[in-house]
């Protein structure tokens, strides 16, 4: 019986995460993890405060009873842990460890799309610092101790405002406050800030075409974009009209966009192919994840393909 546990229990397990995650719950691993870190705890606590202190005494007193010490198979028949309750106390010390670094400090992620190419490829995995834009409770994400806010610029994981079970990875381009302009024709940004009123206008330089990155047909341009910070981005060499699908602001025209306070206007490096603020709006606070700050992995692949290697120049260096 012992041995049929751990696969009794991934089986249910597996089978919780598909309902949970069938829901479209956000946060579904959190839940699943703290939910077995209170279970496994009450387990661990009650073996640990009340069931092995009363198995020893009553070891003691048959001991002294018999006059001897009792052998090893004698103290096992003495008040047996069960097989279920000896698993689930195991677990708890490394549940607990994983809960609270995954929670509060560090979380995986995986790049699943070009959207933020050429600086974060399909295949990379990153750390995301959980810590950097605050202390969250892992479940309804409320900010429990304040450490900072996102700045432009930064590279930040956040839930999809009409998706939340589903983790974005963009840049933020500007704050609450901020208003920002992005004109299809030229492809430019422009930012007004929201604190001090400067206009600041991006630049571009260094343009080529990158055989490395083909959409729609066309090897796409990158160039480096020089604004809060300077980092590459990708066009597609021929504008497209995206005005009919920006999210309209109301007393804006399309393409303006002014950002609420407590909202962040992100958008992909890879600019004509990145579903992001320019179509579905702003990012509230609350559904910040944390910020994207070293890629540990990098297989070499291509969406829905498998690896052909590793991108070993790619892997333990910091996104800017």
């Amino acid at each position: 019986m012992a041995n049929l546990v751990p696969i009794i229990f991934v089986a249910i397990l597996y089978g919780i995460w598909k309902v949970l995650d069938g829901m479209q719950l956000p946060n579904t691993i959190s839940i699943i993890l703290v939910a077995l870190v209170v279970i496994c705890g009450a387990f661990f606590a009650f073996y640990k405060f009340s069931a092995d202190p009363r198995r020893k005494a009553k070891i003691a007193r048959e001991e002294k009873r018999l006059g001897r010490a009792l052998t090893d198979e004698e103290m096992k028949e003495i008040q047996p842990r069960s097989a279920v309750g000896e698993f689930f106390a195991s677990l708890f010390g490394v549940l607990f460890f994983v809960t609270v670094l995954r929670s509060f400090l560090f979380e995986p992620f995986q790049i699943p799309s070009g959207s933020m190419e050429p600086t974060l490829r399909v295949g990379d995995f990153l750390i995301v610092n959980k810590f950097s834009y605050g202390i969250k409770d892992p479940i309804w994400q409320n900010t429990l101790i304040e450490t900072g806010k996102p700045q432009r610029g930064d590279v930040v994981v956040f839930k999809a405002p009409k998706q939340l079970h589903v983790d974005y990875i963009k840049r933020v381009v500007a704050v609450g406050g901020d208003k920002i302009k992005y004109d299809f024709v030229t492809q430019q940004l422009t930012l007004t800030r929201g604190d001090t009123g400067e206009v600041v206008t991006f630049t571009y330089s260094n343009a080529k075409a990158n055989p490395d990155f083909l959409y729609h047909g066309d090897m796409q341009l990158e160039r480096t974009e020089t604004g809060d910070v300077t980092h590459q981005i990708l066009n597609n060499p021929q504008p497209f009209n995206y005005a009919p699908y920006f999210y309209q602001q109301e007393g804006l025209p399309a393409g303006e966009w002014l950002v609420p306070q407590g909202h962040y206007f992100v958008m992909g490096d890879n600019r004509d192919n990145s579903e992001d603020s320019r179509f579905w709006g702003f990012v509230p606070e609350k559904n910040l994840v944390g910020k994207a700050s070293v890629i540990w992995l990098s297989l070499d692949k291509k969406p829905n393909q498998f690896p052909s290697g590793l991108r070993f120049e790619r892997m333990f260096t910091s996104i800017k």
